[in-house]
């Protein structure tokens, strides 16, 4: 909507910034969720025990209703600050956080036997969520009374704001039914649900205050000295993961008595060299899944959406190309040089953006299941050569992509581009269900419950750190190294896997 109108979210508040800059800034968003998304699933992988399954869950419900309120107002303006949208982004890690709880809290449901097929069904169809999203999201901001933009010649017709409120009924409703229908497990939580609540909000407002940190920190160093250069980029996102999980534990530490000790209790599984093993083969795993989920849609734009050349960018804010007539002494506007320009022939991203997440959210039980059946490291080592061979398949590609001037010049490229994508949805969506099943079998059920939400939480900042990667490789124009970086990342975890549960004399063979 903003290259059609530039007067549409330009983002004063950031001193709106154009073309690839504009775009780099907008993978802040799925970024700045993604880190307290991870940073709030750190202290929901204890609350389970800490507050109670029922308490949790309702409690959740509806603190996701905020940043959909916030981004359904918000996005009515189209002078929206971008620090709104931040702010939103922020807020609407508690979905993470609420991921980490119910996969702990269903982790106590089931024997060992059925670990793989319970998480699995529990995660994919929470995973479908993004499927659903990246769906219906383009559908119900393509309908409305007065769009966005109703002003000059070539008025913008969008209604973005109807996207904010896609998940609120269903998150309200949430809230009602888990009050009224769910219980806590015998020994979770307090005697006086009063006690339990405090105990919640109390990890979770210093979970948000930890997230706030970590965002706050990411913003205010985003013109660093180290930020000149990819790997200064890349290290400098790292440090900021290091620092949310550094003050989210100690924040941890500083919770009610009662909640501290039910936290000590479980912390136990830091002292386990499975927990950290498990932890990196998981981050291949989820965090691709959702890093991929978040990149996906964007890249399709990214790569096919747009072509460069000078040109004028005229006062009504559209821009045209140079020929045909058209030189910097005719324009009657700006003269760009490189200037990038939506692409009229570019494919409909948003017709294909879905299946990604919708094929990665189904598989993950099937995953599940055969780890049941034929063991979770099995299982899953099978699927990380699938996974690995995609991730430099799809490298090569757009290595490829990113030279030509037009890549939709030749369609086979788009189709090939799509089929790699979602071979890479597939696989990691495999491996989520057969990971799980090995934490399942692997850990006794006092301890599978934490570790599975630990897992999780830091697997999740792959939303974070991924779309930031793809921005940065993107700025540099070499995209393809972040799949070449994760297709290398895939062997080493195809050697710890086999390493420590396949090889023959393991100390955990059959997990």
């Amino acid at each position: 909507m903003h290259d059609a109108d530039v007067n549409v979210y330009p983002f004063q508040d950031w001193g709106s910034p154009q073309g690839k800059e504009y775009r780099s800034t907008l993978f802040l968003l799925p970024a700045v969720a993604g880190l307290s998304g991870g940073t709030l699933r750190i202290p929901n992988s204890f609350l389970t025990q800490v507050g109670g399954g029922h308490n949790v869950v309702f409690s959740t419900s509806i603190l996701l209703c905020i940043p959909m309120i916030m981004a359904g107002i918000a996005l009515q303006d189209p002078n929206c600050p971008f620090n709104l949208l931040i702010a939103a982004a922020l807020l609407s890690g508690v979905g993470g956080g609420a991921f980490a709880s119910s996969m702990s809290n269903s982790s106590f449901f089931y024997p060992k036997s059925l670990q793989g097929m319970a998480l699995g069904y529990n995660g994919g169809i929470g995973n479908l969520g993004i499927s659903i999203s990246q769906l219906l999201a383009p559908i119900l901001m393509s309908v409305g009374t007065t769009p966005i933009s109703s002003e000059g010649d070539s008025p913008v017709n969008g209604w973005p704001a109807n996207a904010g409120w896609l998940w609120f009924p269903l998150c309200a409703a949430s809230a009602i039914l888990a009050f009224f229908f769910m219980s806590n497990q015998p020994n979770h939580g307090e005697k006086n649900i009063l006690v339990s609540l405090v105990n919640f909000y109390w990890m979770e407002a210093f979970g948000f205050l930890a997230s706030f940190i970590g965002v706050i920190t990411l913003i205010q160093t985003r013109n660093a000295a180290m930020l000149q250069t990819p790997a200064g980029q890349v290290i400098h996102k790292f440090l900021l993961v290091l620092l949310a999980c550094v003050c989210e534990y100690v924040f941890m530490m500083l919770s009610p008595k009662k909640a501290r000790d039910r936290v000590k209790k479980q912390v136990v599984i830091f002292k386990r060299k499975h927990t950290y093993i498990m932890t990196w083969l998981y981050i291949m795993c989820f965090g691709s899944f959702i890093g991929y989920s978040g990149s996906f849609p964007k890249l399709i734009v990214d790569l096919f959406g747009y072509l460069t050349a000078d040109g004028c960018l005229q006062k009504s804010g559209g821009f045209v190309p140079a020929g045909n007539g058209m030189t910097s002494d005719t324009c009657q506007g700006e003269w760009k040089l490189n200037y990038d320009y939506p692409n009229p022939n570019a494919p409909n991203g948003s017709a294909v953006a879905w299946i990604g997440a919708f094929v990665g959210s189904v598989i993950r039980p099937v995953g599940g299941i055969m780890a049941d059946k034929y063991g979770g490291a099995k299982m899953t080592n099978i699927a990380i050569i699938w996974c690995t061979i995609a991730a430099f398949g799809q490298g090569a590609l757009v290595q490829t992509i990113s030279k030509m001037d037009d890549p939709t010049s030749n369609s086979a490229y788009y189709g090939l581009f799509v089929f790699l994508f979602i071979n890479l949805f597939g696989s990691c969506g495999f491996m989520n269900g057969t990971t799980f099943g090995t934490i399942g079998v692997l850990f006794p059920a006092e301890e599978a419950g934490p570790v599975l939400g630990w897992s999780s939480a830091i697997a999740s900042y792959g939303s974070f750190v991924i779309p930031t990667m793809f921005g940065i490789a993107l700025q540099a124009g070499n995209p393809q190294i972040t799949f070449y970086g994760l297709g290398a990342y895939y062997v080493t975890c195809f050697v710890l896997n086999f390493w420590y549960y396949l090889c023959p004399g393991c100390k955990k063979p059959g997990v």
